[in-house]
């Protein structure tokens, strides 16, 4: 990764010299990583400090990781900022890690959203439900017409020959009582402390709107207080499970308030028109890892060049684990036609923009100067373009024959645009159990050595994939190369 122009590390020295660098205006170089949670009944922070313990490597230069200080960022008083100090030697500047959390707005579930949620996902067309899910999705048929024809069969049997197959809970009234108890609280815990939270966040039914209008809002709260702040130089969103929806959807509304200058310093911007021609270059069917990595060089140059003339956007990456985001067209959209409108419309950004309108505009401005007003103009990107200067990289286990890998997350390259690198990884942990539907909460499960994790598979250890997706070192100057599986 290149040091932007208000992030510049100098070119010689140590890392230490790196580390201590600082901006244009005398500030010391700090970044923030905002982590969302995925569906469940989390306990505020919880989650922060598993991902926090994780992705920062154990080492003797300090006591502690980091710290807990008060997070001035958010409204809500249960989370803390964890601030990782500066890791001079490696180059990475002082990180705070900050929790966005969303699950207490969806207190109040009921059964009604889930079986509306399901119902309307299993009576789409078989055409309209992606590969992966086809198994799964057939499989719930199969299971739900099993029930029926069970409990049909079952009635008649009790009708006819008089056996009273399902009146054994009436003589065993104590049994039946602890049975049913036992089965209502796992279905309660499962469906209305999992799944209602998909169901509802993705549904926008009038009874949703208000949960799904305050985790949206809080959020784009929380990252707009990052940047106002003034002390981040760079902020990375990871979105793990349905949190990376809510990434997305966090990304996408903000940008549209921060994509133009505030204080507007008018320049040339090469930049620009050579992001346009690496995005051009991506192949439309199958982009290869060199293509991906030249993209999204060229997304960061870009990003550089908005910031030097006055774009206060400080997004550069945006990490996503598991995400549901790659079965967009099932649960985003109608069908097919609706999500790929919705696409070309903007109402989704790709990653890249899409080709169908013209990327930067020319924005004029007043400027005084020297007691005249002069105007200015400086481009700027249009509404749907958050991508266009932040990376975006997806981490996924692969998912296969029904039990094994991540059955809500996959690939995003294709859904979602042709510039996403996707990161096909196996959990860090080796355990084969970990290798099933698990994986999903494994992404930064610390466990075996790299090495040891890495000979089981081609794929790259969840852990060691995160943290290099995370970029946090990088004050680090490498020069840059093709990687199939980190950018520099």
């Amino acid at each position: 990764m290149e040091p932007s122009p208000d992030t510049a590390a100098p070119t010689g020295g140590s890392g230490e010299a790196q580390a201590r660098a600082m901006t244009g205006d005398g500030r010391r170089i700090r970044q923030a990583v905002v982590v969302i949670h995925g569906i469940g009944e989390q306990r505020p922070m919880d989650t922060l400090r598993g991902f926090v313990d994780a992705v920062l490597p154990d080492s003797p230069d300090y006591d502690t990781k980091y710290r807990s200080k008060p997070d001035a960022m958010g409204d809500l008083l249960e989370t803390r900022r964890l601030q990782a100090p500066a890791k001079e030697r490696q180059g990475r500047p002082q990180t705070d890690f900050y929790e966005y959390y969303w699950a207490h707005h969806m207190e109040g579930s009921k059964y009604s959203h889930v079986f509306r949620w399901m119902l309307w996902l299993l009576f789409r067309r078989p055409s309209a439900i992606p590969g992966a899910l086809r198994p799964a999705w057939f499989t719930s048929w199969g299971l739900l017409v099993f029930a029926i024809v069970l409990l049909v069969a079952g009635s008649w049997v009790d009708a006819t020959s008089g056996s009273h197959l399902f009146d054994w809970v009436g003589k065993w009234i104590f049994a039946g009582g602890v049975l049913t108890f036992i089965l209502q609280s796992i279905a309660s815990y499962i469906v209305l402390g999992y799944v209602a939270d998909a169901a509802r966040y993705l549904t926008p039914n009038p009874g949703n709107i208000e949960a799904r209008n305050k985790i949206r809002s809080e959020g784009i709260k929380l990252v707009r207080s990052l940047h106002e702040s003034g002390k981040y130089s760079r902020i990375v969103i990871v979105g793990h499970s349905l949190g990376s929806v809510i990434g997305f959807d966090i990304i996408r509304n903000l940008w549209g308030d921060l994509r133009q200058p505030e204080t507007p310093h008018p320049q040339k911007q090469p930049e620009l028109k050579s992001f346009e021609e690496a995005a051009g270059r991506l192949d439309a069917a199958q982009p290869t890892p060199t293509e991906i990595e030249a993209f999204q060089q060229a997304q960061h140059r870009l990003w550089s060049e908005f910031r030097a003339v006055g774009v206060p956007w400080l997004v550069t990456d945006f990490v996503t684990l598991g995400s549901p985001l790659t079965h967009a067209q099932l649960l985003m959209a109608d069908n097919e036609a609706d999500f790929l409108r919705r696409k070309a419309q903007h109402e989704y950004p790709c990653c890249p923009p899409g080709d169908n309108d013209t990327l930067g505009y020319e924005t004029r401005y007043r400027i005084q100067q020297g007691g005249e007003t002069l105007i200015r103009s400086v481009r700027v990107a249009h509404h749907g373009a958050p991508f266009c200067c932040t990376r975006w990289t997806n981490l996924y286990f692969p998912y296969r024959r029904l039990i094994f890998g991540d059955l809500i997350g996959g690939p995003l390259n294709g859904v979602l645009g042709n510039g996403i690198r996707d990161i096909s990884v196996v959990p860090s942990t080796g355990r084969r159990l970990d290798g099933t539907l698990l994986s999903h909460v494994r992404y930064w499960t610390p466990g075996e050595t790299v090495q040891r994790a890495a000979a089981r598979s081609d794929s790259k250890p969840s852990l060691e994939a995160l943290r290099s997706a995370l970029r946090l070192e990088f004050l680090r100057r490498k020069r840059a190369r093709a990687n199939t599986d980190a950018a520099p």
